[in-house]
């Protein structure tokens, strides 16, 4: 027999459905406990006292099957339990005390009781929770978790194609695209922060809404586009860590992208979000390298701040190109479909409005630090290999090109950059690839579930990252990779922006909270930047000018 809850906590709708495996009974021959078996691959055994069972539904016919048991486990109870092996469940008594020791803990007012009721009956998430004490706000351990899904796009945002793009910029124009850097900040906070509201607001990802609204063909095409782009990219990722690791060790770097693809899958797949994002958050502390390299560069900062606030435009197609790619990887397509979804998944305090707030600052500073990242690197290649005038084509490239300039300190300081760049984009990659194709289909998702919980969702971000393995392992030319990646996310960019506005303009899909007009007004600059930037990329292709 199948099994459910009335929440769908233990993954019915995913594409394996838990069972009853076995019947445990005593010496009378009562059923004591049932064995409940979920999970093909990532497989997880239950034993449920019998008291759990609320109902037993027998099959209205033999063809429609063996009818289902539905069992009394709520969503917090389905979260304490482990991502694999045997686990047994507590019984109706035990979990009635557990239940009621959390409520007094955590919720000991009548007013807090009450909010706690009104979420069951509703089970939605819009519901506005418990408002903020100003005293919370005051804690270190708010701090901590206002780092969300934000910050980790904003890091993420710097992968080895965008550290690339970034060394390439600097080293060819030196300080002359420092000005594009600000304009796309507050872009980028608008498409991100617009993302966090229909995340936060629908409590659905973002190939959800669009199958869901706009038809299954819409979500299809997009998340086609998204995974060819995603696979290029982690696949340059995983030889770009090699890479660094073969700058600071001189052992070939195809020696380490199977153990850094092992390791990743295993903090990705068996980490809880929480432990995830605090690991990642962690990893992106690499980016400060960057900032340490500048200070060892000492550039010229007249210079610097002339170039950021006063805008200089060549029309010199080298110029543009190092532009468009300069924007492409700022505004990525995959962290649209990562903001959304990991702003369903996060779990904030508040009422609706504290919500995005929090969201809004997370957003914030992830945007403000991933930029001021890129930043530093065109800084340091520009006062260095534009001024030496050293031809580079990969982060590596500049890396070793730095040691003639500023010694071999420097060489250590970008590789470690790198590195770090890869490790903290190659998670954000997989779960936006694994996002956008769940989303597609109607199955759950989310890093904040069990493996065996939504184990369609593991299974593609496990794929997606063997057949990045394997495209490495085969040498392609990860330059070509990364050109071909950000052509795709080129013409998907400014796509998806467009289908952003229609959805945060759309009263049935979003009620009372719709866009607002300087959302929408950025949003829309957005678009045709990124349009006009496509449009020039392909008539570079085209007329050879490459």
């Amino acid at each position: 027999m199948l099994v459910e809850t009335n929440d769908k906590d233990l993954g019915e709708e995913d594409i394996s459905q838990p069972y009853v495996q076995d019947v445990i009974r005593d010496g009378q021959g009562h059923t004591t406990k049932l064995i409940i078996q979920k999970g093909a691959v990532f497989k997880k055994q239950l034993e449920v006292p019998v008291d759990r069972v609320q109902e037993i539904v027998p099959a209205r016919n033999s063809a429609s099957g063996s009818g289902h048991v539905l069992l009394d486990i709520d969503e917090r109870e389905a979260e304490t339990l482990n991502a694999r092996g045997l686990e047994e469940v507590a019984s109706e008594e035990e979990h009635q005390e557990t239940l009621l020791g959390e409520v007094e803990k955590d919720l000991p007012t009548v007013e807090g009781v009450r909010a706690m009721e009104v979420q069951r009956e509703i089970g939605n998430d819009q519901v506005d929770a418990q408002p903020l004490s100003p005293g919370t706000q005051a804690r270190p351990s708010f701090w901590l978790r206002l780092l969300g899904p934000g910050f980790l796009a904003g890091m993420a945002g710097n992968d080895s194609s965008a550290v690339a793009s970034y060394s390439v910029d600097g080293a060819q124009v030196g300080f002359g695209h420092l000005w594009l850097m600000l304009l796309s900040t507050p872009l980028y906070q608008a498409v991100q922060y617009a993302c966090a509201q229909v995340g936060r607001l629908t409590q659905k990802g973002f190939s959800e809404v669009l199958r869901e609204h706009y038809g299954r063909p819409s979500a299809v095409v997009a998340s086609l586009a998204l995974i060819i782009a995603n696979i290029a990219l982690i696949t340059a990722d995983l030889v770009a860590i090699g890479s660094g690791f073969q700058l600071l060790t001189n052992i070939n770097w195809v020696w380490f992208v199977v153990p850094i693809a092992l390791v990743l899958w295993y903090l990705t797949v068996f980490n809880n979000f929480e432990t995830l994002k605090k690991i990642f958050i962690l990893m992106s502390l690499g980016f400060v390298v960057y900032i340490i390299t500048d200070i060892m560069a000492r550039p010229d900062w007249g210079a610097i701040l002339s170039n950021t606030f006063i805008p200089h435009i060549d029309f010199n197609f080298a110029s543009i190109s190092s532009a468009v790619a300069l924007l492409g990887a700022t505004i990525s397509p995959y962290n649209i479909y990562w903001q959304v979804q990991g702003e369903k998944e996060e779990r904030r305090p508040g009422t609706m409005q504290q919500k995005l707030r929090l969201a809004f600052w997370d957003i914030g500073i992830g945007v403000v630090s991933g930029n001021l990242i890129a930043y530093c690197i065109i800084i340091c290649t520009a006062t260095t290999l534009f001024t030496y005038h050293k031809t580079i084509a990969t982060a590596a490239d500049a890396a070793l090109a730095l040691v003639s300039i500023m010694g071999p300190a420097a060489k250590y300081l970008f590789a470690i950059g790198l590195i770090g760049a890869g490790l903290v984009a190659i998670p954000v990659l997989l779960a936006s690839t694994s996002y956008a194709v769940t989303g597609t289909f109607g199955w759950p998702a989310g890093l904040s579930k069990k493996p065996w919980q939504s184990e369609g969702f593991y299974l593609i971000l496990t794929g997606a990252l063997i057949l990045s393995l394997v495209l490495a392992l085969c040498h392609l030319d990860p330059i070509q990779l990364i050109l071909w990646a950000n052509i795709i996310s080129g013409v998907l960019a400014p796509v998806l922006v467009v289908f952003l506005l229609l959805v945060g303009n759309n009263r049935q899909i979003m009620q009372q909270r719709t866009f607002g007009w300087i959302s929408n007004l950025l949003l829309v600059l957005t678009v045709l930047i990124m349009a006009a930037a496509a449009i020039i990329l392909f008539y570079g292709l085209l007329t050879g000018q490459q």
